[in-house]
């Protein structure tokens, strides 16, 4: 359902690129792998372990990162689901939205009270939901 319409309320959903989180739970089990592969070893220094559980702790979080961030954004606004938080905003509070290009794009959206909300160029469709931002909330490209 990414960036679709969602036949029940008329929302649409934006997500990270899946394959994202695929490649992410590849590299963390590689890792795990690891670990265990260097449990069966005498005298492995403490430094090489703590290392390795680094990488496995770091690819756990992005997985859970790419799994749980959205945007959905429905006739009232748009709900912003992170891996922390969770945010929601009304298309009348929406002040702003920068585009920063670059090899990944990043898009930031302000809201009037001065929160900001950030998604990039990893989302599917996301050309689509920056336009789809600007024209509901009423703003003109700069």
């Amino acid at each position: 359902m990414d960036g679709r319409n969602s036949e029940a309320a008329g929302r649409q959903v934006f997500r990270p690129r899946r394959v994202l989180a695929a490649l992410m739970a590849a590299a963390g089990l590689l890792w795990v792998m690891v670990l265990v592969y260097l449990l069966s070893f005498e005298g492995v220094p403490l430094k090489t372990f703590l290392a390795v559980i680094f990488f496995v702790v770091f690819f756990g979080v992005s997985v859970m990162y790419y799994a749980r961030t959205r945007i959905v954004v429905d006739a009232g606004g748009i709900t912003y689901r992170g891996m922390v938080r969770t945010k929601r905003f009304s298309f009348k509070e929406i002040r702003k939205v920068d585009v920063l290009p670059g090899p990944v794009t990043v898009y930031a959206i302000r809201d009037t009270g001065g929160g900001l909300v950030h998604f990039t160029s990893f989302f599917t469709h996301h050309q689509r939901l920056a336009a789809l931002l600007v024209e509901r909330a009423g703003l003109r490209p700069v």
